[in-house]
């Protein structure tokens, strides 16, 4: 229902210099390369950074806190039993500004 943004595939990390992925649900095309073949790599890609051993899964206990850096981090919210509430807050901090040039409206 929302025009796509343009994002960078690849991003560099402004702090340590680590490059990452940005992959998400959302992502459809690439720039420059036909739909269908920018909708395998990216399925790809997906499937390569989602292994086992790629994926971290918190097994809560009480008072757990759990932080990440959505810069560099696929995340997913998973269910959960409706007698073990969840405290989500989220916290957005100025950074270095969009990771690509975005089209004026």
């Amino acid at each position: 229902m929302f025009k796509p943004v343009r994002q960078r595939l690849v991003r560099t990390h402004p702090v340590t210099g680590r490059k990452s992925l940005y992959l998400s649900s959302h992502a459809g095309a690439i720039l420059g390369m036909p739909v269908p073949e920018a909708r395998m790599l990216l399925k790809d890609l997906t499937d390569h950074a989602t292994q086992p051993r790629f994926v971290y899964v918190h097994k809560w206990t009480l008072h757990d806190l759990v932080m990440w850096d959505n810069r560099q981090t696929m995340h997913r919210a998973r269910p959960f039993p409706a007698h073990e509430p969840r405290d989500m807050r989220r916290t957005t901090l100025m950074s270095e500004g969009p990771t690509a040039a975005q089209e004026q409206a």
